[in-house]
C-alpha cells in the first residue's frame, strides 16, 4: 500500500533536508500532507458532490483498522482554500490510491509555494522525522498538539521512552503539549473551538513550531493559524502515534489503518500512561485500547516506515513481544474481560484473532469450539 523505503530513499533524505531548510528560513510557513481521505474529499468538492462527505465513527474493535478525517462537507471550501496555499505540499503518490487519484485534482497552488517533486520523494514526513526532528527543534520552543498528546507528553518521561527515543527525541528544545479538547468524533463541528484553544496554546508559550495530529483538521488549521500567527505549522499525522508507539488513534477505540514505527514500548508503560492521559474510557474501550496495542507486537515493522493493518510479521522476536505484553494483559485486564456484552464481543474478537493466528492457547481453543459450532449449525441446517 505504501510501497518500500528503499525506493527513492535517497531522494526522500535530501528532500527531508531541503524541507528542513524552507521551514528554518520562512515565517510563516506551512507543510500539509495528502491524505488519502482529503484527496477524496477535495475530488468531491472539485465535482460538486460534497453531500456523501459525512464520516461515522466506525466500530469499536480493537481488532480492526478504522480511520477517517474527521471532517464534514462544511469545511470543505477552507480544506481547499489550505491546500491551494500551504507552503509545502505532499502529495502522497507512494500511497496507492494518491498515485492515481491526484492527477485528477485541479488545484491551483499558489506561486511561490512547493511540493514533493515526484512519487519516490513523498511520504517525506517520516524520513523528516526520523533524520531532521531532532536537530531542527534544538533551541526552539515547539508544541505537539492532538489526540495523543498527552500520552506523548507522559511517556516522554519515562525512562523506557528516554531509552528507545533518544534518536529522535527533542531534549534541548523546549517542548510543550496540548491535548485537543475534542475527542476527534466532534471535530467537524466544534473545528473553530479547537483553533482558538490552539490559538491560546500558541500565544501563551510563545511557540515558533506547532506539529499538528489532528486527521482533516489539521490541513485547515495548520494552514489557518500559521498566516494569523507568523509561525511554522507542520500537519504531523501519524508521527505522534509513533513516538507514542501506539496501535490506535487517540481519538477513537479501534487500531490505526496503518502503523508507522520507529521504537518500541513496553506495554505495561504504554497503558499506564494510556490510563492517565485517558481516564474516563470505559471498561470495553479501554479493553480495545490494550488488544490494539498488543496487535501492535507482530505488525510489520521498519524504522521510518509504515505498514497497513493488516500487513503482519509473526517473526520469532515479534511472537515473543507479543507473549510478554500479553502476559502483562492478562495480569492487569482480566477484571475486565466479563464486565458487559460489550467488552465480551471485545474479548471474543481478540480470542478470533489470536486463535487464526496461532498466538495463545485460549485463542487455539477458542477457535476450536468456534469452528466446532460452525460445524454443528452446518449440520443441523442439512436437516
Amino acid at each position: 500500500m505504501f510501497g518500500r523505503k528503499q525506493d527513492g530513499l535517497d531522494l526522500r533524505i535530501r528532500e527531508a533536508e531541503s524541507l528542513t531548510g524552507l521551514m528554518r528560513s520562512r515565517r510563516p510557513f506551512c507543510f500539509l500532507r495528502m491524505g488519502d481521505m482529503e484527496l477524496v474529499y477535495l475530488l468531491s468538492h472539485q465535482n460538486g458532490r460534497t453531500e456523501s462527505l459525512e464520516y461515522g465513527d466506525g466500530p469499536l474493535a480493537g481488532t480492526q483498522g478504522v480511520g477517517n478525517p474527521g471532517l464534514g462537507s462544511r469545511h470543505s471550501e477552507r480544506l481547499w482554500r489550505a491546500y491551494q496555499g500551504a507552503d509545502y505540499v505532499d502529495f502522497h503518490e507512494k500511497n496507492w490510491p494518491n498515485e492515481h487519484l491526484v492527477p485528477r485534482l485541479k488545484l491551483n497552488r499558489l506561486p511561490g509555494t512547493f511540493r514533493n517533486p515526484n512519487k519516490e520523494t513523498s511520504l517525506v514526513f517520516m524520513t523528516w522525522t526520523e533524520r531532521e526532528l531532532k536537530n531542527y527543534c534544538r533551541g526552539r520552543r515547539v508544541g505537539f498538539a492532538g489526540a495523543e498528546a498527552r500520552l506523548l507528553q507522559l511517556l516522554s518521561k519515562t525512562s523506557e521512552f528516554k531509552k528507545a527515543a533518544g534518536n529522535y527525541w527533542l531534549e534541548e528544545a523546549e517542548v510543550f503539549f496540548h491535548q485537543a479538547r475534542n475527542d476527534g468524533r466532534n471535530l467537524d463541528a466544534n473545528l473553530d473551538l479547537v483553533k482558538e484553544d490552539l490559538r491560546s496554546f500558541v500565544t501563551d508559550n510563545r511557540l515558533d513550531t506547532l506539529f499538528l495530529s489532528l486527521g482533516g483538521g489539521a490541513k485547515i488549521l495548520g494552514f489557518e493559524l500559521s498566516r494569523e500567527l507568523g509561525i511554522c505549522c507542520f500537519d504531523f499525522g501519524a508521527m505522534t502515534r509513533a513516538l507514542t508507539y501506539s496501535g490506535c488513534d487517540g481519538n477513537r477505540v479501534a487500531r490505526s489503518p496503518h502503523f508507522p514505527f520507529f521504537f518500541r514500548i513496553p506495554f505495561d508503560v504504554y497503558m499506564d500512561a494510556l490510563e492517565k492521559a485517558m481516564p474516563i474510557l470505559t471498561p470495553s474501550e479501554l479493553l480495545a485500547k490494550a488488544h490494539g496495542q498488543l496487535i501492535v507486537e507482530v505488525m510489520k515493522k521498519e524504522i521510518g516506515w509504515t505498514f497497513a493493518s493488516w500487513e503482519y510479521d509473526f517473526s520469532e522476536e515479534n511472537r515473543a513481544r507479543f507473549k510478554k505484553a500479553y502476559n502483562s494483559y492478562r495480569k492487569h485486564y482480566r477484571r475486565l474481560f466479563d464486565t458487559g456484552p460489550e467488552t465480551q464481543k471485545e474479548r471474543n474478537n481478540f480470542l478470533h484473532f489470536c486463535g487464526t493466528h496461532g498466538l495463545t492457547t485460549e485463542g487455539r481453543l477458542f477457535m476450536a469450539r468456534f469452528r466446532a459450532k460452525e460445524i454443528f449449525r452446518k449440520v443441523i441446517g442439512r436437516n
